[in-house]
């Protein structure tokens, strides 16, 4: 930053470190508003060339981060100045860059583990866990869940704005950071999920729709299709029960997804839970089942992905399916168009 005076160019090189450290400890809201604040002070005024390390590390944070707006603007300047090699003389950033989640919000979000459960919103009880408590750590540790469903995020591969339906959104931060990056997201989850996760879905204003997802039974019925079907860490299949949805049940489901609920180019992402029982893994004659059945190992198998980013990469617990896979794996003649009048609601927890 030779450009630049000395004392600004040590301001700027000491808020890089904290937000490279934030960055390393995972506390992606900290580095955020160093992020936010270099750009905001320093090159909402002027932009000179020998800048250009700390905008491409920028550029790698605010990716980090999830926020791919202040990303892509980014790169925009470098792209249109050759790495600001050309017509810089009058370069600056013309808007404020915006933290992706205020302060006085995280902070509620963070107080949300003291809600209590309701007698319907109680989780099975899982070795380790208190049981009336589950979802709090969702709360407590705000930083870790955001950059889970970050990565899940990511893996959708979105290079346009998409419309997507969250199912089993749960504490809303999957809907938030696609809306944020200038997506449409409708959020579907079960109208007796914990209060911690209704206030959050409520607070990051999450356009839910109450509905619980049964085995053999149609989704609700939406007046457009969308683009992405996403859903993460499945518990609607029956999940840690004697009820694991087999071949037949995942058919219907995926079937009625492609009849009724996806673009012609669109596609469901399916993120499995490892574990069943007391968060262990199935194991059947000696060998780890990661989806608890032999048949739908079998099943899943050709869509199944290795992530870039996910911590779950070597047990492939991410299967990718376009409407073709879809009909290919369930059957041709399966796919007789259906009708039937279930009407999505918006419910309380929504705007």
């Amino acid at each position: 930053m030779k450009n630049r005076e000395d004392r600004i160019a040590n301001e700027i090189s000491c808020h890089m470190a904290k937000a490279k450290a934030s960055v390393n400890v995972g506390a992606c809201f900290a580095a955020d508003e160093y992020c936010c604040l270099i750009c905001n002070a320093y090159f909402g005024k002027k932009i000179f060339e020998s800048d250009l390390q700390v905008i491409k590390d920028l550029i790698q944070f605010f990716g980090f981060i999830g926020s791919l707006d202040n990303k892509l603007t980014l790169i925009k300047i470098l792209e249109t100045t050759n790495n600001l090699k050309n017509n810089i003389d009058n370069l600056y950033l013309k808007n404020d860059f915006s933290p992706i989640l205020p302060d006085e919000l995280k902070n509620k979000l963070r107080s949300l583990h003291k809600n209590k459960p309701t007698d319907a919103s109680r989780v099975h009880d899982i070795e380790g866990e208190e049981y009336d408590n589950f979802y709090a750590k969702y709360a407590r540790d705000l930083d870790t869940n955001w950059m889970r469903n970050v990565q899940r995020f990511a893996e959708l591969k979105l290079n346009k704005p998409s419309r997507i339906l969250d199912i089993g959104c749960g504490f809303g931060l999957l809907s938030h950071i696609a809306k944020f990056n200038g997506h449409k997201v409708d959020s579907i989850d079960t109208p007796n999920a914990s209060p911690i996760l209704k206030e959050a879905a409520k607070l990051l204003n999450v356009t839910k729709h109450e509905f619980t997802v049964k085995k053999n039974t149609p989704l609700l019925k939406f007046k457009y299709k969308f683009d992405v079907v996403s859903a993460s860490q499945i518990f609607f299949n029956g999940h840690a029960t004697k009820d694991l949805w087999d071949v037949e049940e995942w058919k219907y489901f995926l079937t009625d997804i492609h009849d009724n609920i996806l673009n012609d180019n669109g596609s469901v992402n399916l993120v499995f839970n490892a574990e069943h029982k007391n968060l262990q893994p199935i194991i059947i004659n000696g060998e780890t089942v990661l989806l608890g059945k032999k048949s739908l190992e079998e099943f899943f198998k050709p869509f199944l992905i290795a992530s870039e980013t996910m911590a779950r990469t070597n047990q492939q617990m991410i299967a990718v399916l376009t409407k073709r896979n879809i009909k290919e794996a369930c059957g041709a003649n399966l796919f007789k168009k259906r009708s039937y009048s279930i009407e999505a609601t918006v419910s309380k927890y929504g705007p």
